[in-house]
């Protein structure tokens, strides 16, 4: 090891770190976005990679003789063991500490050259079952490697059979005794939970879960630095499952210790990552407050204690805690972040370690945190039942529409106790309908229309609150989308702007707060189409996050969907790292609450599709769907909005009549939940039209058309552009399907002066076939050609996916027949065959009219013809594809002629 590398090692080690927990095909992706100051080490970070790969490929660690599961070596008594005892390559010094099945012993090296000390780990019997025991934890404490977990040096077994375990030996008290004999503050208690929580995000990084989490097992060194201990009953996240009868069932034992179990492990449940957060949750409450979450249960026998854990929920720490400045520290964001990691439902906790110590950090920044006080929404409608003649149908609506701000608003007698950001926000709250501040009750608007509501209370939170920048970042951050959902396009993007200005003069560019507010404006990106502005959004947030080593999977979600997202549609062509961005933005979501998984999903599997994998677009707006529906509900926008995508997934994957089913629900479900008007149901009914308009329902395909047309054409809705050119552009392909030229031309003209280009590659490929092929139509050759030129960037994108041009080939060969290059028509005609499936069938089966009507097909082509018209009789016949089917018998009609 040279001397640059032990002098910069400090510097080094958290990057390997994190290099080695991702995937090989992850890394070097990880080594491209290092900043500039950091990528000094890239060449020294390749050599640590290559030779951590060498030596997993030479079996470190795992040479340790295999321990035996004989059981006839006689048993041995724990109180065998003295000091000086020498146990194969190891002399005892002095007993550390006892157990029911080991003893741990400070040992040193038998030969005298290496003077390390280590804990070794001495088993009281060696039985099969302590065996397999001491097997399991060396193969995991094998796979870690960090600060803050106490290492593995040695394993083995002794000559006459006797299992051991040689540990890093941690000179410290456990984590409790420590931090009061220290007199340690909360803010100090707080240091060493991010300590522990940073060993355990890496446990968990690396597939290993703790499962017995608590303070014993949590030791502090004199220096403050924490060491995680004890993986003896530790489990590997890869194994399929659990057997039933392991050593530890065996023993008579449930692998937990009960007073820091989770609710999982008291059912007998395998545990997962949440459990590892539960009993953190435990040690965080009995460290923060002084008290045992059950004290009252632990008391009594273990059958009340594991009740407890079921069904008690525990009050907050603030209430149990002795000192009165620890309550006060504790009472607030505190108690709601612990209370959080002790929910009963797993799904309910924090979705990971990182995320926990995430708001951890976020409470000692002063930021807001992301954990709410559980359920508004039950808080909310026990205080509809107190008011029940009191709250109207709006006002309920618009609490549950602002969420966090609704839960201001249920609990501003506690929040005003706690918090001046939480009356602030219950004052603003209450001026939606109390504008004038009354000290009589007096309900001046009864029928005040829930937009108005939230309009009035977006235009105010503009002006108010300057003196309480948290509380209006968060009002901004709410109700930017909420705008924009009611069709507000054009305050929707003040809101956004206004946040972006404020969190720049209140904490700087290079904070987190802006950071957040920079990818809180990609919604309104979205809505207009700027995607190119979006994206280097997005890269300037991804770099204030990568400064500030965030790993908070609630701010990772958009920040990776936005990138993937504005990249696809920003770059030459479909790449590979936009699919990255996206997979992750889609993996994170699914594992989260109250994500909505719609656009990640959504483009997810555009980009998938634009990549040619029809497949992969399908299981990743399937999941989405899935999520949605469990989390929102089946019948809630956020679950037709994947409906209808996937059920444009299916029409492309020639599932006809699977497609026509998720469209119709789509619409339906979107009509329901968000109205007549609404921009979102103006493309699930495109969609739905796109479905139909080919076979012998053309004319409700028609009234589909129509009425999406409407949507994006009210003024409502004038700001989304992206969904308009959407809209436009499909129905434009229909009406000229369909012969509707008069339709056709203005739409032309109107792209025309828009430089020949719509929003997306896509919609542009789509709209410059269709419009030179009606340049073609009216004999203005020079203007086909022009509309084709533009589109030529097209090809480059679908590189991967050609089908998608495979339109553009049909129009080109067009123009060279009509220019009288007629060898070039058949070729450009032929290519676009070779390159087609399922995804174009209107393309296919005019290349194959135009074929057959020009020139004389041999035995083979006919047959692939012949082989396409059976294709579709099979998969929808007359009901979908009657468009289609009457092409293809021309075109054989022509061939026998």
């Amino acid at each position: 090891m040279n001397v640059a590398l032990l002098q910069n090692w400090a510097d080094i080690e958290p990057l390997l770190n994190a290099l080695l927990t991702l995937p090989s095909e992850e890394q070097v992706a990880y080594l491209d976005r290092l900043p500039p100051a950091q990528q000094v080490w890239r060449a020294t970070l390749e050599q640590l990679m290559r030779a951590d790969s060498a030596a997993n490929a030479a079996g470190f660690l795992d040479w340790a003789a295999s321990l035996p599961l004989s059981d006839s070596t006689p048993a041995r008594k724990g109180g065998d063991w003295r000091a000086e005892q020498v146990l194969g390559p190891w002399q005892l010094v002095r007993e550390l500490g006892r157990g029911g099945m080991a003893s741990v012993w400070l040992a040193r090296p038998a030969d005298g050259e290496f003077q390390r000390e280590v804990a070794l780990k001495l088993p009281h019997s060696p039985t099969p079952q302590l065996a397999e025991r001491f097997r399991r934890e060396r193969d995991v404490l094998a796979r870690l490697n960090h600060p803050g977990i106490a290492r593995l040096f040695d394993a083995g077994v002794t000559p006459d059979g006797l299992s051991w375990l040689a540990m890093e030996w941690v000179d410290g008290q456990d984590l409790i005794s420590w931090s009061q004999a220290e007199h340690r503050t909360v803010k100090q208690d707080l240091a060493l939970l991010l300590q522990i929580c940073d060993a355990l995000q890496y446990a968990h990084g690396q597939l290993v879960i703790h499962r017995d989490i608590k303070p014993a097992n949590v030791l502090v060194q004199a220096d403050g630095q924490t060491k995680l201990l004890d993986f003896g009953i530790a489990r590997l996240l890869e194994d399929p499952a659990e057997p039933q009868q392991t050593a530890l069932t065996q023993l008579g034992q449930r692998p937990m210790t009960p007073e820091y179990a989770s609710p999982e492990q008291v059912r007998g449940e395998v545990p997962g990552v949440a459990s590892d957060v539960y009993t953190l949750g435990v040690l965080a409450y009995r460290l923060l407050s002084g008290q045992s979450p059950y004290a009252g249960a632990t008391a009594q026998h273990r059958h009340a204690l594991e009740q407890a854990i079921l069904e008690f929920r525990p009050p907050s720490p603030s209430q149990q805690a002795q000192d009165p400045a620890r309550r006060k520290a504790l009472r607030g964001d505190l108690d709601t972040i612990v209370l959080k990691a002790l929910s009963k439902d797993a799904e309910d906790r924090y979705a990971t370690v990182e995320a926990l110590a995430a708001d951890l950090r976020r409470h000692l920044d002063g930021e807001p945190v992301l954990a709410r006080a559980p359920s508004w929404r039950y808080v909310a409608d026990r205080f509809v039942r107190r008011h029940r003649i009191g709250v109207s149908a709006t006002a309920l609506a618009a609490m549950i529409l602002l969420g966090s701000t609704g839960w201001a608003l249920m609990s501003s007698h506690q929040a005003r106790s706690e918090a001046r950001r939480a009356e602030a926000m219950y004052d603003f709250v209450l001026g939606l309908f109390n504008p004038d501040h009354d000290t009589v009750a007096n309900v001046k608007l009864p029928d005040l229309p829930l937009k108005e509501v939230i309009e009035r209370g977006a235009r105010r939170a503009l002006t108010e609150l300057k003196d309480q920048p948290e509380v209006r970042a968060k009002l901004l951050h709410d109700l930017a989308p909420m705008v924009e959902q009611l069709g507000l396009v054009d305050l929707a993007t003040t809101l956004a702007q206004t946040r972006v200005e404020d969190t720049l003069r209140a904490y700087g560019s290079d904070s987190l707060p802006y950071a957040d507010a920079l990818l809180g404006r990609s919604h309104i990106r979205e809505a207009t189409g700027e995607f190119k502005e979006g994206l280097k959004e997005a890269k300037q947030a991804q770099a204030i996050y990568e400064a500030h080593h965030v790993q908070d999977p609630y701010r990772l979600v958009p920040l990776y969907e936005k990138l993937g997202g504005f990249g696809f549609r920003s770059h030459p062509n479909a790449e590979p790292e936009d699919a990255f961005y996206l997979d992750r933005a889609v993996a994170l979501a699914a594992s989260l609450k109250d994500v909505n998984a719609s656009q990640s999903s959504i483009l997810l599997g555009i980009l998938r599709l634009y990549l040619g994998e029809i497949p992969k677009a399908y299981t990743a707006v399937k999941q989405g769907l899935e999520a949605n529906q469990r989390d929102y509900g089946a019948d809630s926008w956020q679950a037709s909005t994947l409906e209808a995508f996937l059920g444009v997934l299916a029409e492309h994957g020639q599932r006809p009549a699977e497609a026509e089913a998720l469209l119709r629900q789509s619409v339906t479900t979107m009509h329901k939940a968000m109205g007549a008007d609404y921009i979102g149901l103006a493309r699930n009914k495109i969609g739905l039209a796109g479905a139909l308009f080919a076979g012998q329902q053309r004319e409700e395909a028609r009234q589909l058309m129509a009425d999406a047309l409407r949507i994006v054409e009210l003024p409502i809705n004038a700001g989304y552009g992206g969904v308009r050119d959407q809209v436009q552009v499909l129905a434009l392909g229909m009406a000229w399907r369909g012969g509707d030229w008069n339709s056709v031309k203005p739409v032309c003209q109107s792209y025309q002066k828009q430089s020949f280009k719509a929003t997306t590659p896509y919609y542009t490929t789509h709209l410059a076939q269709v419009c030179a092929a009606n340049s073609l139509r009216e004999g203005d050759l020079a203007l086909a050609g022009q509309w084709l030129d533009a589109a030529k960037p097209s090809y480059t994108y679908f590189t991967k996916a050609p089908s998608w041009t495979m339109g553009l080939d049909l129009r080109r060969g067009e123009l060279a027949w009509a220019q009288g290059d007629k060898d070039e028509a058949l070729r450009l005609w032929r290519h676009a065959l070779s390159v087609s499936n399922t995804t174009q069938l209107a393309w296919q089966s005019q290349a194959w009219r135009l074929i057959a009507q020009n020139v004389h097909m041999d035995a083979a082509e006919l047959g692939r013809l012949q082989a396409f018209k059976r294709q579709l009789e099979q998969a929808g016949g007359e009901r979908y594809y009657a468009e289609f089917l009457k092409l293809l018998r021309e075109a054989i009609k022509s061939q026998m002629s």
